[in-house]
């Protein structure tokens, strides 16, 4: 069902540009699907939904009993349960276009629904590195000698095609300690000098950072089900990232007020490697 309210259609637009600077900053760590057909399932309260993480090594020798190459790795479905997300602004008034400057609701409307979904996306995605295991190989680095060295000693790492995630604190360590040696640059010219694809600040992050590999982790963004019967309801998708958010209109005749939402589920999973960090996957650095 498409929305019909001037007021929301107008704000569509900003609403994804509240939310789209968070998007782009979490696909740098792993390719994201959020078109609706992946995986098609129906996400309703309490459903577990799968996302591809995957584990592969270098092909072995050729078995000839499966008439195949063993693949030395795995490629699981890894599970995850999203959260729902809903954000939103009261509206009082007998409809969303009357008594609500037009231009009014899409800066509150869109600011404080986009914004918020934005930070529960960035809080799914923390929450997931947060639960890897630290690994007791890979250690934080002390020296700006040390920060190129990073992740050097794991054996199957490519470093070259994976992303450090890091929190405020060592982001900030980071910049200082190549810039005593007059080395500065954007996140990305830092983390391609020490040998990685790309840098990603994740806020509040536990762990100083986290090296990311390539298919290591996993998101998914659905609009759910909708079972209510509300005022006015419609689905809008970011033609540039292919996120859809739910846009809802309820009555609240009590206090003759309407209460519009942005309705969103997300969720983020991820592969750690062993604590040793012998197995391929996101190597937590204490």
């Amino acid at each position: 069902m498409a929305l019909t309210s001037p007021a929301l259609t107008l704000s569509v637009e900003a609403l994804f540009a509240n939310i789209k600077p968070t998007l782009t900053a979490i696909k740098k760590l792993g390719v994201t699907d959020f078109s609706a057909a992946a995986p098609g399932v129906d996400i309703k309260p309490g459903a577990t939904i799968k996302v591809p993480v995957s584990s592969v090594s270098a092909a072995a020798a050729y078995d000839a009993t499966s008439n195949n190459y063993r693949t030395g790795g795995k490629t699981d479905w890894a599970e995850l349960t999203a959260t729902h997300y809903l954000q939103g602004f009261d509206i009082t008034g007998v409809n969303v276009d009357q008594g609500v400057d037009a231009s009014k609701m899409k800066q509150l409307f869109t600011a404080r629904a986009g914004s918020g979904i934005a930070m529960a996306c960035q809080n799914a995605v923390k929450s997931a590195l947060d639960g890897v295991t630290a690994s007791t190989k890979v250690t934080k680095p002390e020296a700006a000698d040390a920060m190129l060295a990073l992740g050097d000693d794991v054996a199957w790492l490519d470093k070259a095609t994976s992303v450090l995630a890091v929190n405020g604190t060592f982001l900030a360590s980071i910049k200082a300690k190549f810039a005593a040696i007059n080395i500065t640059g954007t996140m990305t010219e830092l983390a391609q000098y020490m040998g990685f694809a790309d840098m990603v600040l994740i806020p509040g992050m536990a762990a100083s950072c986290a090296i990311v590999p390539a298919n290591s982790i996993g998101f998914i963004g659905r609009v759910p089900a909708i079972l209510a019967d509300y005022k006015e309801v419609g689905t809008e998708t970011d033609p540039d990232t292919g996120l859809s958010v739910g846009i809802v209109v309820a009555s609240d005749q009590d206090h003759n007020r309407l209460i519009a939402n942005a309705d969103l589920w997300f969720g983020c999973t991820v592969q750690g490697c062993a604590a040793g960090a012998s197995t391929a996957g996101i190597i937590k650095v204490a």
